[in-house]
């Protein structure tokens, strides 16, 4: 198991002008397409080749507690040039998973990550397309695409108000996850979780092993804080069957590469000096800010909603009614801010982008 975990760098190097962004949604088929940098949209299909698949494994395995999104972002994608890529490229896939990744005041979480890189793919024997305008091919393409899947297994701690929340912080000084726990420590956790949801879940940047997806269907996944055991025994499954050599690596060898980032470079940096007189490159962060602030409102009413989802999963029939009111006006809330996001993103001078 250490040696298909052993973190390794991928082995293809990229020029000085070559970038990368973070997107599930740029995969082979748009290699040779051109790249605006300003903008950070991928646009019409300039350049055509014969796709050339890299073939390189690798893997890590880390434990995460308390960590914010930022960490999660960098982490997992690698966060680049301010980060304006993470925001603009990627997906809604990506993008969700990041932000229930997070902790915050109001909900604690741990997880164990697992990254795989699995490859690259390029464009080679590139020529200009016959019929291209030149003129609408800006100055970059899309050099390569770099395919590699992010597992999270997670338990979390959802509580219903920052009080409840640091007073569990301040109490227990004992890690979570991932351990053996005494009946002592469960009984510990349950006291000062009584008034909180303990869950258990698994998230990717792409799809999970069927057997995976069967274990959380089966098993118990939300339990209330007094009493965690069921949950303790779910994650211990989902533990032992992401350690087993037979288990989850077997089942992700099976499943298709996912596109994790691409690479873009300039038509001069390639070898196209046919481009000599595009536009030259642009670097835009006077919006930074802005886009930051779309992201992190998007991510607390994604965190919101999965801490309203916990609570009506365990609740009582008396409980169930304002509980159901408040996961329908967390979904309204998700749905008013991904709109924002997505309006910040691309105009984000309007008056309702920024705090």
């Amino acid at each position: 198991m250490k040696s298909l975990l052993t973190t390794l760098a991928l082995s293809c190097t990229f020029a000085a002008h070559g970038q990368i962004y973070y997107s599930e949604q740029v995969g082979a088929n748009d290699l040779g397409r051109a790249f605006d940098p300003t903008i950070h949209k991928v646009n019409q299909a300039c350049l055509q080749g014969t796709p050339v698949q890299h073939s390189e494994q690798s893997g890590s395995l880390d434990y995460f507690q308390r960590v914010d999104e930022t960490f999660i972002k960098r982490r997992t994608f690698g966060e680049v040039h301010g980060g304006v890529n993470l925001f603009i490229i990627a997906g809604s896939v990506s993008t969700s998973m990041t932000h229930r990744n997070a902790t915050d005041q109001r909900t604690l979480t741990s997880q164990l990550h697992l990254k795989f890189d699995e490859g690259y793919s390029t464009l080679e024997n590139r020529q200009v397309k016959s019929g291209v305008d030149l003129k609408d091919c800006g100055s970059h393409f899309v050099y390569q695409v770099n395919y590699g899947r992010d597992l999270f297994v997670n338990t979390r701690l959802h509580f219903r108000t920052e009080e409840d929340y640091k007073r569990f912080v301040i109490k227990i000084k004992i890690r979570l996850l991932f351990f053996k726990k005494t009946i002592t420590k469960v009984k510990e956790i349950e006291k000062y979780a009584e008034n909180a949801v303990f869950s258990v879940d698994v998230n990717s940047n792409g799809p999970l092993p069927a057997k995976l997806q069967q274990q959380l269907n089966e098993q118990p996944t939300y339990c209330r804080g007094g009493n965690i055991t069921p949950c303790l025994q779910t994650l211990e499954s989902l533990v032992a069957y992401s350690f087993d050599p037979n288990g989850l690596m077997l089942d992700l060898a099976d499943l298709d590469k996912v596109p994790r980032s691409f690479v873009v470079k300039s038509y001069l940096d390639s070898g196209h000096y046919g481009g000599a007189d595009w536009q030259s490159v642009m670097s835009n962060t006077l919006y930074e800010a802005t886009w930051r602030w779309a992201e992190h409102q998007y991510g607390e009413a994604v965190r919101h909603l999965e801490r309203t989802k916990a609570f009506l999963t365990v609740a009582t029939e008396a409980e169930k009614p304002a509980l159901e009111a408040q996961f329908e006006a967390a979904q309204i809330a998700l749905s008013d801010a991904e709109t924002l996001r997505q309006t910040c993103l691309t105009s984000p001078w309007l008056s309702q982008c920024g705090p």
